[in-house]
């Protein structure tokens, strides 16, 4: 008998300390806000439970309430295009469930692009920076809109940079093909202008050191013409008749004088010491290119070297 009314007084009790478990109200409110979609506050009425009391048994539950709606929160932030406020919920998210759908996120691409857009913005190396907005720019990421911003705001800038640095008879880079990409990517910029006479001084520069090239690319073609025109004529006679072999010599066009007339050894060398000169390696690898083609083919197209100061139209 005194046993039963021991144990019937310790129920009384517990239910005491339920019915005044501080947790209790908070509880009942986040609940209620949970379910009419109130997403923010449910997660604080849920924290001011175990703010009320860490013994309450609806702590626990709380607990991970919180971390459902965190990732919940972070899901609507993130289709919002919110990314910054998504991110933030991490600090709520713990383990289980919640942890992996709030980590799935994270992969997704518009994520993965909104962090490499974070890193970018705060890099101090805004060259680094701009290469990564290049590549952003060219996803289909809402982020894409603000890369196309920052490149906006800090592209002209950086590439007048990097023209200045070019365009000087010892500069790094090609003044030419940097130029270039100024007038294409920023024509309205007042870094464009200031691009454009830098572009036109080395030009000038260049411009007597452009014909001396020319001229010895034309030498280089009338050499293949002489080799072209000897080996067709060799095809036509009879070698062992004597005085043949110079009939095909004087055929092509060469020289009596001219030792070895395929001997290119001293034009190459001009050749390389004109190249030393231009420096510019966007205009280099071209001239590189024609030199190639006359040798390989016997192929020379004729460079549109203006005068400087004088405005071409380009061919449509």
């Amino acid at each position: 008998m005194k046993t039963t009314t021991k144990w019937g007084a310790s129920l009384v009790f517990l239910l005491g300390l339920a019915g005044c478990d501080a947790g209790k109200e908070p509880m009942a409110k986040a609940r209620e806000a949970e379910g009419a979609g109130k997403l923010t506050e449910a997660k604080t009425l849920y924290a001011d439970v175990c703010k009320a009391s860490e013994q309450s048994p609806f702590c626990p539950i709380a607990k991970q309430h919180i971390e459902a709606l965190a990732a919940r929160e972070a899901m609507q932030f993130a289709s919002e295009g919110n990314y910054a406020k998504a991110k933030e919920q991490a600090a709520n998210v713990g383990a289980g469930p919640a942890k992996r759908a709030y980590d799935a996120l994270m992969k997704t691409t518009a994520m993965t692009a909104w962090a490499a857009f974070e890193e970018a913005n705060a890099n101090s190396d805004k060259s680094a920076a701009r290469t990564k907005m290049e590549e952003l720019v060219t996803t289909s990421s809402p982020v894409a809109d603000k890369a196309k911003e920052w490149l906006a705001k800090n592209g002209p800038g950086l590439l007048l940079a990097e023209v200045k640095a070019a365009c000087k008879a010892d500069g790094t880079g090609s003044c030419s093909e940097l130029g270039k990409k100024m007038a294409k990517t920023y024509p309205s910029a007042a870094e464009a202008t200031e691009a454009k006479t830098l572009v036109d001084a080395e030009y000038k520069r260049l411009y007597p050191v452009l014909k001396q090239a020319e001229a010895l690319l034309v030498q280089r073609l009338e050499v293949s013409n002489w080799q072209a025109k000897k080996e067709l004529c060799i095809k036509l006679i009879d070698p062992n008749v004597e005085g043949e072999m110079q009939s095909c010599n004087e055929a092509a066009g060469i020289p009596a004088d001219r030792g070895d007339p395929f001997n290119t050894d001293f034009l190459e060398k001009a050749w390389n010491k004109k190249l030393e000169e231009v420096h510019d390696p966007g205009i280099v690898k071209i001239l590189e290119e024609r030199w190639s083609k006359i040798a390989s083919t016997g192929t020379y197209d004729p460079a549109n070297l203006p005068k400087p100061g004088v405005i071409t139209t380009p061919k449509k």
